[in-house]
């Protein structure tokens, strides 16, 4: 690419840029949302996954004897409601929290592993409403494969 194709490109990405930021964002069907649409998308996600986190841990606990056994179905049932709710806001395509450019730039990939991740744990929650704590145990890296999600599509925390 010559010197002032470069320049060109550069200058209309610019130009795409600011528009989208004074704006606002265009999500996934092509519609312009307002910042503050985009701010409390992202925030849900952010509150989604820090359930996922804390039942996640929950459900280490139950399984390990560290917490009631009582606990395995509304854990398992709260874990899947979460994944399922995380595959519809991502499927927005919001950019912006902790989400790498490649959730986005990726997204066949990405929603395929949510998609999975939602049916995984949809799984795991019937097993768990079961009380079937061997099974549960035996699905839980499958039905929770998050490091190895957010080792391609989520930033490090500071």
């Amino acid at each position: 690419m010559s010197n002032r194709g470069l320049k060109a490109l550069l200058i209309s990405s610019s130009i795409v840029w600011l528009s989208t930021s004074a704006l606002g964002q265009v999500d996934a069907s092509g519609e312009t949302i307002s910042a503050e649409e985009a701010e409390g998308i992202i925030f849900e996600r952010q509150n989604i996954m820090a359930q996922l986190h804390d039942d996640t841990e929950l459900l280490g606990d139950i399984v390990a004897g560290l917490a009631p056994a009582e606990q395995l179905g509304p854990v398992t049932a709260s874990i899947a409601q979460s994944a399922q709710a995380s595959n519809e806001v991502f499927a927005m395509q919001v950019p912006g929290g902790r989400a790498k450019d490649e959730v986005w730039s990726n997204s066949e990939d990405y929603m395929a592993r949510m998609a999975e991740f939602a049916e995984n744990t949809a799984r795991l929650a019937e097993l768990g409403e079961e009380g079937d704590m061997i099974a549960v145990t035996g699905m839980l890296m499958t039905a929770l494969p998050c490091k190895q999600c957010h080792d391609v599509y989520r930033e490090p925390e500071d």
